[in-house]
């Protein structure tokens, strides 16, 4: 049996990661869908096991905050934050957890320590990952993908600009904070509403008020121009 670990998805199913999928016969979640309808086409694809995450909404109050299940003679036990872990939990083959976005896989005793990072929008430089657990007659083996790594430099300069900035791309931010212009908000609540760099939100404020009627997109290609020059 072939099992796709992924995590911290937020609302992002990358190609990569569903050609992946189709060669798996289950999926297990760790937490940070984000969306129903996402977690709706995970459940249409293969067998899945999902725990809810911090930034799961209330569409997922039925979804629990651990699982403990068997596949292939292998217990997991499953969790989104490691350090909610209950005590008393009871011992598993593999303890699977995510939150942090960064891949983890050890061996502590008899468990398998194992946190497949985060392979949906990619937060600052960190590496975009997921894991492939190959599992027979109680065994198991471990395969670390790396969608994104952490020292990939063959991103377009745009892509680098929509990076994940605090859990949610630049693209986002920016809209939002037009919005908020909009409403007469100042820099310094848009900056704490949505947990902002203040020097970020003064930075698209400023460019929308000096190019009146500049889009969010333009707001972005302008940033991207200013970043050039000063390298």
């Amino acid at each position: 049996m072939r099992a796709a670990v992924i995590s911290d998805t937020h609302n992002l199913l990358r190609q990569e990661v569903s050609d992946l999928i189709e060669t798996c016969d289950v999926i297990l979640h760790a937490g940070d869908v984000n969306t129903q309808k996402l977690a709706e086409q995970l459940e249409k694809r293969k067998p899945l096991y999902m725990v809810r995450g911090n930034n799961d909404g209330e569409w997922a109050a039925g979804v629990p905050e651990t699982l403990s299940f068997e596949l292939e003679g292998v217990s997991f036990y499953m969790i989104h934050n490691r350090r909610e872990i209950p005590e008393g939990r009871g011992n598993a083959d593999v303890v699977i957890y995510g939150h942090t976005h960064n891949y983890s896989c050890r061996q502590e005793e008899n468990t398998l320590w194992l946190n497949p990072g985060s392979c949906g929008k990619r937060r600052f430089t960190l590496p975009v990952t997921m894991a492939v657990l190959e599992l027979h007659n109680g065994g198991i083996e471990v395969e670390r993908i790396d969608l994104i790594p952490a020292d990939c430099k063959d991103r377009s300069k745009k892509e680098a600009v929509l990076e994940d900035l605090y859990g949610m791309d630049r693209a986002v931010a920016v809209k939002r904070i037009v919005k908020g212009m909009d409403r007469g908000e100042t820099i310094r609540v848009m900056a704490e509403k949505w947990r902002l760099p203040e020097k970020f939100v003064e930075q698209v404020c400023r460019i929308r008020v000096t190019h009146p009627g500049v889009t969010a997109a333009g707001i972005l290609d302008k940033m991207e121009a200013n970043a050039a020059i000063k390298k």
